[in-house]
């Protein structure tokens, strides 16, 4: 993931937070924001109740990782807020990418019946 695609000023993350819509299951809360850029832009956020500054980087890499995979199949002109929940921790990577994958396949479904 390059650095131009994340968003890491806390003034975008609260803006983000406090006035997009949102999605989320028990491991993410995903907030979403119409973008001005012809690419997306992701924020991750790992909460310092999962752990030490070692677990916390291991889950947010396993996140780029997912993103880099998947990000064709997300909307271009958006921006995102990932957020994770205590019980990511507990999951191994392939349990946590297709938690990702279900949520982002439950919310695609969502506006297409818009």
């Amino acid at each position: 993931m390059k650095k131009i695609e994340m968003i890491k000023s806390h003034q975008e993350f609260s803006k983000i937070i406090k006035n997009e819509r949102y999605i989320k299951n028990k491991n993410f809360s995903i907030y979403i924001r119409k973008g001005k850029y012809t690419f997306p832009h992701y924020g991750i956020a790992v909460s310092k109740k999962l752990g030490n500054a070692v677990t916390r980087n291991k889950l947010k890499r396993r996140m780029r990782f997912i993103l880099d995979e998947w990000k064709k199949d997300l909307k271009y002109n958006e921006d995102y807020i990932i957020i994770m929940k205590e019980s990511v921790r507990d999951l191994s990577f392939k349990e946590m990418q297709e938690s990702f994958l279900n949520l982002m396949k439950q919310r695609s479904k969502h506006e297409k019946t818009k």
